[in-house]
């Protein structure tokens, strides 16, 4: 009788793992590093986040929902990092277990199927979320020309979710008469105006996607575009990138929370 219960139990987990492995969201996390907002923040890459499912610190920011097979980043800033805002997201990685490293002369792409999920309102708006961006690291020895303090170096992206509409801020050079190797320097940059995509996705799936190439950035949801094009993204060049994607909450109001569902991911370069 003992082995039987035994033969049960181990039926009914097993079971249970394969239906949950059915609907488990179909997203390779090999290539990616993961970020939670945990103390000074924690991060988890190849094999470790493999096991996310299973590990309870990771499952309090990112978890699968295997009802609509997404899988959900979600922060909170009750337990604000030593960051800016709270954020639970991927970080790219290459095939070695490093830091992720192209040029727009390279090219990449990025594609994804994503929604908004709960997100907390206060005076009947929401708070920004980003949910991806493109971000800047610099060689070493540009370092050493500019004597920077690290090799961090601007995002040339950022993609916001904002009250139902997807909005991006890029860079441009703040003079056009900057060149040389001041090129590099962090506030060489600045923000432009900004983009709004004319159609509101609000809380609906959505299709999403980056694609670079020399002197190029396009960006388009559901079809829909917006290209970015010539002398400033020529001189990105000299930048190396990365992609993240995730739940990036632009508030910090006790009691906020937020959520994004993503229910597929793909790189390519």
């Amino acid at each position: 009788m003992k082995k039987i219960r035994t033969y049960l139990l181990l039926l009914l987990t097993s079971t249970s793992f394969l239906i949950h492995a059915q609907k488990a969201p179909k997203i390779d996390l090999n290539l990616w590093k993961l970020t939670i907002p945990e103390g000074s923040v924690t991060t988890y890459k190849a094999p470790k986040i493999l096991d996310y499912a299973e590990n309870k610190e990771i499952q309090k920011f990112m978890f699968n929902d295997y009802n609509d097979r997404s899988l959900v980043f979600y922060v909170y800033p009750s337990i604000k990092s030593k960051r800016s805002f709270n954020k639970t997201d991927l970080k790219e990685q290459n095939s070695f277990g490093g830091d992720a490293s192209w040029s727009f002369k390279q090219g990449a792409k990025l594609k994804a199927s994503l929604k908004m999920g709960e997100i907390y309102k206060k005076n009947d708006q929401y708070p920004r979320i980003i949910f991806a961006q493109i971000g800047g690291r610099l060689k070493e020895e540009q370092v050493n020309q500019i004597g920077a303090r690290d090799k961090s170096a601007p995002s040339i992206l950022k993609v916001y979710w904002d009250n139902g509409y997807v909005k991006l801020r890029s860079k441009r050079l703040a003079d056009p008469s900057i060149t040389g190797v001041d090129v590099l320097k962090e506030d060489s940059w600045i923000d432009d105006d900004g983009y709004t995509f004319k159609n509101k996705v609000d809380f609906d799936k959505f299709n999403f996607q980056i694609e670079i190439s020399d002197g190029k950035m396009e960006v388009s949801v559901n079809g829909e575009k917006k290209v970015y094009s010539g002398g400033d993204y020529k001189l990105w060049n000299s930048f190396d990138n990365y992609f993240t994607v995730g739940c990036n909450l632009q508030g910090d109001e006790i009691g906020a929370y937020a959520n994004v569902k993503f229910y597929s991911l793909d790189v390519t370069h």
